[in-house]
């Protein structure tokens, strides 16, 4: 919930949910890559890794489908060289 405030007060607000799946589906794949690693975070209970990345990548999905891509391609859209002739 950190990282969606932060996002929040930092960004445009039509490129919030978009970054913020991003976000949560990288988390989720670093969390899974953690479990795959070391088993022992695998094994905890009652909540162990696997659950942990699978609500990730539940909310990243989420927030993917509920967020919309075209202002995140306008945002992320190079801007277009500068001419040196003034006039």
């Amino acid at each position: 919930m950190l990282a969606l405030a932060v996002l929040i007060f930092l960004l445009p607000p039509e490129i919030v949910l978009p970054l913020f799946s991003v976000a949560a589906l990288a988390g989720a794949a670093i969390v899974a890559l953690a479990a795959l690693v070391a088993p022992r975070f695998a094994a905890l209970k009652p909540v162990n890794a696997w659950d942990v990345a699978g609500a990730l990548t539940l909310i990243g999905c989420a927030a993917a489908i509920l967020g919309e891509i075209e202002p995140l391609l306008e945002y992320l859209k190079p801007m277009p060289e500068r001419s040196n002739a003034r006039g």
